[in-house]
């Protein structure tokens, strides 16, 4: 909310051409941590499978025999 006035916004730099508090200020280097927050941050890379141990243990897809996917399946009528 600035200017008796509160809007919507999905760009950092509308945000900011908007609000228009300088940098150096202490309420602008406040505004600019807060809205580096939100960024959205890197994932971490996922963990290698193990596929020995998912052969024993595991029940998904990357569990079955890629050769026959209808490997040790029934079907009931």
């Amino acid at each position: 909310m600035a200017k008796n006035s509160a809007r919507p916004f999905t760009d950092t730099k509308a945000i900011l051409k908007w609000v228009k508090w300088p940098k150096g200020t202490p309420t602008g280097d406040a505004l600019r941590e807060w809205l580096a927050s939100f960024e959205q941050k890197a994932e971490a890379p996922a963990p290698e499978l193990d596929m020995a141990q998912l052969q024993r243990e595991g029940f998904g897809p990357e569990c079955h025999d890629p050769e026959d996917p209808t490997a040790n399946t029934k079907m009931v009528t």
